[in-house]
């Protein structure tokens, strides 16, 4: 009982924030434009502030590259089995396959993980993360692209990918993490200062980000069967996945701690990117229901999952 109690006191301040951000809707106190900026302070400032701390202060190897292509790879074979599982179903929406591939770890991963195990540790789930980045840059918004009518040539998308302000913070980080720069900077008190002003705007990240998804959450009960039994699909498929690759690799092969295995159940426990509704605004509002009700629907069921990890581990 006692162990119970500790993991919900770790995870309730998320849950309140969350029900703090869908009040603040429902009581209008906040209008959608007003999110949608807060949205831009996470994405382009406190995350990227977040992670260029995480970065700075981790001495990067070889097989976290390796790591980053298991993910890359797997990320692909969901995309796959998202195809093949609506052409079995014989399900019309075409947006159906998205569903299955990608986590949006930048919107909700982060403050989940931030929460629990602390910033020392937020390297491991952004070095998982990676790979997905990868994927989503590159793959996944080229197949919403062609699904809309739209197409991305290869110089455009690794130019979207390397102006990303999460991207560049990570290589900012990796840069003075792997040239010892970190220590140099904190010798000096006008420096030092720069990181200290990183850590208080990386601060802001959980409470901003559980806010936005509480404000925009919305699940339509009389259409909760089919996106239900699609998140527990997708759920069961990637457990499986990240109890293979964390068994075979991660532990054997690659011989990393535990705290690898966690960030990947955590991040293979998060709802489809958020980014899939963008592409759809022109698209029937059957199809985006079915898309964001799934979301919806697995944000809450992600929360109740990490809340089993951390039992768990």
């Amino acid at each position: 009982m006692n162990n119970w109690l500790t993991v919900i006191s770790k995870v309730l301040p998320v849950i309140w924030l969350l029900f703090l951000g869908n009040i603040l809707n429902r009581l209008n106190f906040i209008k959608q434009d007003t999110v949608n900026d807060l949205k831009k302070i996470v994405v382009n400032l406190s995350l990227p502030a977040l992670l260029f701390m995480a970065f700075a202060e981790t001495r990067l190897e070889q097989k976290y590259l390796y790591l980053v292509l298991v993910i890359f790879l797997t990320c692909v074979v969901m995309l796959f089995l998202g195809m093949f599982f609506k052409k079995i179903g014989k399900i019309e929406n075409n947006y159906y396959p998205a569903l299955f591939s990608g986590f949006e770890t930048g919107m909700m991963g982060y403050s989940l993980f931030l929460t629990v195990y602390g910033a020392a540790n937020m390297y491991q789930l952004a070095l998982v993360d990676l790979g997905q980045v990868v994927f989503v840059f590159f793959v996944l918004v080229s197949y919403l692209g062609k699904l809309n009518g739209k197409t991305f040539s290869a110089k455009e998308l690794a130019l979207s990918f390397l102006k990303s302000p999460v991207i560049i913070a990570i290589l900012f980080g990796i840069l003075v993490g792997a040239t010892g720069l970190t220590d140099v900077i904190k010798a000096f008190p006008l420096s030092n200062s720069f990181l200290e002003t990183l850590q208080l705007l990386s601060g802001l990240t959980t409470s901003l980000i559980c806010l936005v998804i509480g404000y925009e959450l919305r699940i339509n009960p009389k259409k909760i069967g089919f996106p239900l039994l699609t998140t527990l699909l997708r759920m069961g498929v990637l457990l499986l996945f990240a109890y293979l690759i964390n068994t075979l690799l991660i532990d054997q092969v690659f011989h990393l701690g535990r705290g690898f295995q966690i960030a990947l159940y955590a991040m293979f426990l998060l709802p489809p990117p958020f980014v899939i509704p963008i592409f759809m605004e022109d698209q029937g509002e059957s199809q985006k229901g079915l898309v964001l009700n799934t979301i919806s629907i697995h944000i809450v069921l992600s929360i109740i999952g990490f809340l089993g990890l951390i039992v768990i581990y």
